[in-house]
């Protein structure tokens, strides 16, 4: 699919539009607004301050001396108000409107992540006004928002270094084809970003996420709106998912998982399930009590995206994971209609996730897209769960226990409960493809199949035809493809989905590669090429979506690699011992490594 412009605000896109919907003409900075400075200082020298005021201002005028006068206009007793004061390396406020603007109409979360009215009045104040938003989370933003703004040219990657899945999101500056000698140079945006040591060195994006990062370092030393920044963290954790940067990806999420508990996010510190402690609640954690029913939604919000990110990104790993279900106390969020209101809604009775049965008993009142979404992110977090503590259990620490894992209580449950979840979901919400697409819905029904090939791969034998565990990963399979064919039917932009939908589209993909070296085994040619095609389907929807984000293409390196080490290697799998290529950007990795923590 070609790049366009972001579809309309809302978390349900339209699938048919016209060819003027997407005429989008690029955004003219104005002029009133004094985007240079003579002397950027170190970051390490900086205060927030410095960021908005000139550096000549910077030195308080002496007691006694005399006061400035305020302009007048001419035979006017009003005051002229100039505004020659901007965030350092912000761009001009018509650029940074459309990429806010961006931000909020294509990425699925955003409006989840940020309550957009309040933060839109934020955002029209004096940029030294202290509601104004922080000059990290506007960077975060603006970083993200280059992946899906028109005005952001993506330079193609022909060559071989640039195919590298390993390497950035490339994204450049679009160079105005009527600039003026004069008028903000040659470009949308008026800075040079060659002075940055990003990811690329011309890459928009990479620069606001690498200034996003410095400038937290800033705020969190003074503890300043720190809400907002564990807001702009969680978007850079975005950016760096989108354009394949693992390693930047698990640093930040480190960040987020455990920045997010202080604040109060939801382990053990909601109200009513604070742990036994003699200390005052306002000392359990750093946030505070929240002023407003938005703060208080938001908050909610901000957690269990974190708590989504967490299981989703880490989900094809072994590793332990920051927040353990058990800890979590955190209540179900409103739904986006209300929360975007402002509709204070009653907090009795909404589902946490140690509820009787919340996997399947859904509140009309307190449901939506979102939170089917949590709650099927929580099924995959329940088998991660079991395949990574099973060992540990007492049955299977038993020297002379004969159970097997798919013979437990917890196992079956656990089958019982992610088969029946696609049954209990509310009718309203059981076609996440139709005339309109959410790319919430739509994950909420990906993910159970996601977490039954995942509960089911470590036991299914597939030359066995009668195999249950064979059966259900055969099962889910199909149910991706499903929904793969449902998208790629319609007219709407891969881009606009939450990118974690990659994950789940290679979960099916390295089934099928399993399912095919089977039917290789036994001469199946008729299975062999149906696989076959399955397999390229699910490549052709990851290259579609790395047409424009570099996730797609790293799953589809991913899917290579398996291929090769399941199907075209001629030793044993057991010895198979994947050691990784060292890309061209480890270094730059690595220093993203190094900036997170």
């Amino acid at each position: 699919m070609s790049p366009a412009s972001p579809p309309d605000v809302g978390s349900t896109f339209s699938t048919s539009t016209t060819p003027a919907a997407w005429d989008l003409q690029p955004v003219q900075p104005v002029s009133t607004f004094s985007v240079t400075s003579t002397l950027i200082p170190p970051f390490n020298d900086m205060s927030i301050g410095s960021l908005l005021v000139p550096q000549s201002s910077w030195d308080a005028p002496s007691i006694g001396s005399t006061p400035l006068s305020p302009p007048m206009s001419e035979g006017s007793a009003t005051f002229e108000l100039t505004t020659d004061i901007w965030p350092l390396n912000i761009p001009p406020p018509a650029t940074l409107h459309h990429l806010v603007e961006t931000f909020f109409s294509s990425v699925p979360l955003a409006s989840r992540l940020i309550h957009k009215p309040t933060f839109m009045a934020s955002l029209r104040l004096v940029p030294t006004s202290a509601s104004f938003p922080p000059v990290s989370l506007l960077h975060a933003i603006c970083g993200i928002a280059s992946l899906y703004s028109p005005i952001i040219q993506e330079w193609a990657r022909e060559a071989a270094e640039d195919s590298d899945t390993t390497r950035p999101f490339n994204s450049g500056i679009v160079f105005r084809p009527d600039a003026e000698e004069g008028v903000q140079g040659d470009r949308y945006y008026p800075r040079k970003v060659e002075d940055v040591l990003g990811p690329k060195p011309n890459s928009f994006g990479a620069a606001h996420i690498q200034w996003a990062g410095e400038t937290m370092k800033l705020a969190t030393r003074h503890g300043d709106r720190l809400l907002q920044l564990l807001q702009a963290a969680v978007i850079v954790t975005w950016y760096h998912y989108s354009s394949g940067l693992v390693l930047g990806v698990y640093a930040w999420l480190a960040s987020v998982s455990k920045f997010v508990v202080p604040l109060g996010g939801g382990l053990n510190v909601s109200e009513g399930f604070e742990p036994l402690s003699r200390l005052p609640p306002q000392m359990l954690f750093l946030f505070g009590k929240p002023k407003t029913a938005i703060e208080a939604e938001t908050v909610r919000n901000v957690f269990w995206i974190t708590y989504v990110m967490e299981r989703l990104y880490t989900a094809g790993t072994v590793w332990s994971m920051s927040m353990s279900d058990e800890d979590v106390s955190q209540m179900m969020p409103c739904r986006s209609s209300d929360f975007m209101s402002g509709v204070s809604v009653p907090t009795r009775g909404r589902q946490r996730l140690f509820t009787n049965n919340m996997l399947l008993h859904h509140h009309s009142l307190t449901t939506d897209a979102w939170t089917l979404y949590i709650k099927a992110t929580i099924l995959v977090s329940k088998v991660r769960t079991f395949n990574g503590r099973y060992h540990l259990t007492p049955n299977a620490r038993s020297s002379n226990a004969e159970t097997t894992p798919t013979q437990t209580e917890v196992f079956l449950l656990l089958d019982q409960t992610i088969a029946a979840f696609p049954q209990h979901i509310p009718p309203a919400f059981r076609t996440p493809v139709d005339t309109t697409v959410d790319p919430l819905l739509y994950m909420a029904h990906l993910l159970p199949h996601v977490a039954m090939i995942q509960l089911h791969d470590p036991h299914a034998n597939f030359s066995d035809p009668n195999d249950r565990s064979a059966i259900r990963m055969a099962s889910a399979v199909q149910s991706i493809l499903e929904l793969i064919y449902a998208i790629c039917a319609t007219s709407f932009d891969l881009i606009y989905l939450d990118h974690a939908c990659s994950f789940c589209w290679f979960v099916a993909g390295a089934a099928i590669i399993r399912l095919l070296k089977v039917k290789m085994n036994l001469k199946d040619e008729a299975g062999v090429e149906r696989l076959t095609q399955d397999l390229n389907v699910v490549k052709f929807v990851l290259g579609n979506l790395g047409d424009r984000t570099t996730i797609g293409l790293r799953q589809i390196q991913l899917l290579n690699e398996l291929y090769e080490a399941e199907i075209n290697s001629n030793f044993d799998r057991a010895d198979y011992i994947y050691t990784p290529r060292r890309s061209a950007d480890a270094e730059v990795q690595a220093a993203i490594v190094g900036d997170s923590l």
